[in-house]
């Protein structure tokens, strides 16, 4: 058995849900969700259920072995029930806990592993290698899309559409999130949007962001612009899908864009822009964020310097 632990928003439940069906596929273990968190968590809702996901609910019988700091038990309590576990049977005993620190990928992190319990984020296609199209299927709507998001995807398939996303938010009130987060400015969009423009005619983008009319003030670089706005936080799985429908993309440093543009159809000419870094420097690490075939914000600024040069 691997249970995976969800916490936090809807793009860190669908890492948390790939690097647990990742695992369980690996061992030949069925993937179950503990979903206990959000009984007391209020920053975001559980919205895994939005897609067809095949993994099920954890059930009331095996929370006794998850490790006992995610039950309220002590430390001490937790070691004296893992060391009493080692003699009872593989189903009854205490489930081994696999937790994400430090944070960022590392090699002991992907080995195959039995009757685990994952605490972490999992941020990048490292940790689920070769998994892409069983994704897809997972993450397909499990409901029509509202009238509003067909009309825009239906707009999206008749143009050279990039979606862009831009979190602005607590990245730009918080001081805890500053610290870690960098809030991208407006360089870095028009960058990846000029680099686009170069090699692409007729773009349209297509704009998903808690802070519209900033973007629209400072990110006009002589495209259309189409601001999506009519999704709440009880259907951003239907932004989220609609950023899929988009030929390119421009993401955040969020982990929502991140899905949005992974979860896309192949095509040999989409270009997908991130940042890089993810992070201020000397926080965490996210070097393994970036999809190969993805281009980072590094790989534009040394283009336009060998260009110059030339």
């Amino acid at each position: 058995m691997i249970i995976t632990r969800l916490i936090g928003g809807l793009g860190n439940q669908l890492f948390q849900y790939a690097y647990g069906l990742y695992l369980a596929n690996q061992a030949g273990q069925e993937l179950m969700l503990d979903d206990s968190a959000y009984e007391s968590y209020q920053l975001h809702a559980l919205a895994i259920d939005r897609f067809a996901i095949t993994a099920k609910r954890m059930p009331a019988e095996c929370r006794r072995r998850i490790p006992g700091r995610y039950r309220g038990t002590t430390r001490t309590r937790e070691a004296i029930e893992q060391f009493v576990g080692r003699f009872r049977s593989t189903r009854s005993a205490p489930l081994t806990l696999r937790r994400e620190k430090p944070f960022g990928y590392q090699e002991a992190y992907v080995k195959p592993g039995v009757n685990l319990y994952l605490d972490g984020y999992w941020q990048g296609e490292r940790f689920f290698p070769g998994m892409r199209d069983r994704l897809r299927r997972e993450f397909a709507l499990r409901d029509p899309l509202s009238s509003e998001s067909r009309a825009v995807g239906e707009k999206m398939s008749e143009t050279e559409s990039v979606a862009v996303h831009v979190r602005r938010g607590d990245y730009v009130t918080d001081p805890e999130t500053q610290a870690i987060y960098r809030c991208l400015e407006s360089e870095y969009y028009r960058a990846c949007l000029a680099d686009l423009r170069q090699r692409v005619a007729g773009l349209h983008v297509f704009l998903f962001s808690n802070d519209p009319a900033w973007c629209l003030a400072n990110l006009d670089v002589g495209v259309p612009f189409t601001p999506v706005t009519h999704n709440g936080a009880a259907t951003a799985h239907e932004d989220l899908f609609l950023m899929t429908q988009c030929r390119h993309a421009v993401i955040a440093n969020s982990s929502f864009s991140w899905w949005g543009a992974y979860l896309a159809n192949d095509r040999a000419e989409r270009r997908v822009y991130y940042p890089q870094p993810w992070f201020n420097a000397g926080t965490q690490e996210g070097g393994a964020i970036g999809c190969h075939d993805w281009i980072g914000e590094q790989t534009i600024a040394a283009l336009k310097t060998n260009n110059t040069a030339a």
